[in-house]
């Protein structure tokens, strides 16, 4: 083997090499930025629907917020529930207000108001006010 041949050989083989360098960058490549993404969307503790208690997974929560004090009967009590929804953070909708609720109850007098959330995996995602009164 003269010294061009080994020259050819050795240029022939960083090409190969170099190729297969680029090709395996292409592939890296995106794997890691949608590594990186998931990493941030994932650690980044933002959720679409808001609880004083959060799972990384999901939740579901229900908190008391708005009590006057009342007793009521139960058997004359009332329960309106209005719910909003999101979708990957990105699309929501509905109305949760505490007018919505009352209305969906027939209620005329407000005793309590409490919420409830549900979250899963920050895909979706579910926001209700619960209205109890006469």
């Amino acid at each position: 083997m003269t010294l061009a041949q080994t020259n050819d050989t050795s240029i022939e083989l960083n090409n190969t090499f170099d190729q297969t360098a680029r090709q395996r960058r292409g592939i890296i490549k995106p794997l890691m930025t949608l590594g990186v993404f998931s990493l941030v969307v994932g650690l980044s503790g933002c959720m679409i629907v808001d609880s004083p208690i959060k799972g990384m997974m999901g939740t579901e929560v229900i908190w008391g917020d708005i009590a006057t004090g009342e007793t009521a009967d139960p058997r004359t009590l009332k329960e309106g529930k209005a719910c909003a929804e999101s979708i990957l953070g990105l699309l929501a909708r509905g109305d949760a207000s505490v007018r919505a609720a009352k209305q969906n109850g027939n209620i005329k007098e407000v005793i309590s108001v409490d919420h409830s959330a549900r979250n899963f995996l920050n895909i979706v995602g579910e926001w209700c006010t619960i209205v109890r009164g006469h």
